[in-house]
């Protein structure tokens, strides 16, 4: 065990602990606004400090472990681990299954979406009530700073949760399943805001997310499946449930003024 690693470790994961508090409070503020100006802001709080945080500061971790080459390429720790698990995959099975896994989450999402969709127009007249719904753009203006949100979060957490924490634990603890259970059990923490089905949700995402990491051998390829992951949900989403709910008011007033 490196002590003074482990003593990092134990900082940055007291580091996060009181940032899924903080977080906590401010989305519980968040959640009582309705002047879109300031909830702009906090939409640019979320964008600025997880780039501090997590992308710079990932990189000065991998700075520190002499590891900067982990944006690239795959740790060989990591790598001789991984291979003890998946068979090495001919070109062809290779390029199949990354077919099979787009169309498989391409239909999941859409499916997802089509569920969520339908509830919201039910409940169009009605208060949000879950956790996340808060979050989503209520107007173009913040439509716009879900973008930059998006794509920050699948970049900066990326580079902390799958390269940098993982690498610092595993200098701390010299085990790869730990430094692996500890860097996802951390990113399904950091999303406590959302409550313990959201905290189990991104957990679960997290998973996903370092599988995807292992087995591809490229941390590009989990940075674009979480950005894709949170345009749907903050950009694509609302705007196509924003189009099917004026359709349905529409359709609703015109059916009014016929009678």
């Amino acid at each position: 065990m490196n002590h003074p690693a482990s003593l990092v470790l134990l900082a940055a994961l007291a580091g996060l602990t009181w940032m899924s508090w903080r977080d906590s409070h401010d989305y519980a503020a968040f959640r009582q606004l309705d002047d879109s100006a300031h909830r702009i802001r906090f939409y640019r709080q979320w964008t600025l400090v997880p780039f501090v945080l997590f992308g710079i500061g990932g990189v000065a971790i991998l700075l520190a472990l002499g590891k900067l080459d982990a944006l690239w390429i795959l740790p060989a720790e990591f790598a001789g681990s991984i291979e003890r698990v998946l068979p090495e995959p001919s070109s062809e099975s290779s390029s199949l299954e990354k077919s099979l896994g787009m169309a498989a989450g391409i239909a999941l999402g859409l499916t997802i979406s089509a569920i969520v969709w339908r509830y919201r127009l039910k409940k169009a007249s009605q208060p949000v009530t879950g956790d996340i719904e808060a979050l989503l753009p209520r107007n173009r203006k913040e439509l716009a700073w879900c973008i930059p949100l998006a794509v920050n979060a699948g970049i900066s957490e990326e580079i902390f949760y799958r390269a940098a924490l993982p690498l610092l634990a595993l200098e701390a603890t010299g085990s790869v399943s730990a430094s692996l259970v500890i860097s996802t059990a951390a990113f399904g923490i950091a999303h406590w805001y959302q409550g313990w089905k959201g905290v189990l949700a991104t957990t679960g995402v997290g998973a996903l997310m370092a599988w995807l990491y292992l087995s591809s051998g490229s941390i590009v390829k989990p940075m674009a499946a979480h950005i894709l992951i949170d345009i749907v949900a903050l950009v694509i989403r609302p705007l196509i449930s924003q189009s099917l709910l004026n359709r349905a008011i529409s359709q609703s007033a015109n059916a009014r003024k016929a009678q």
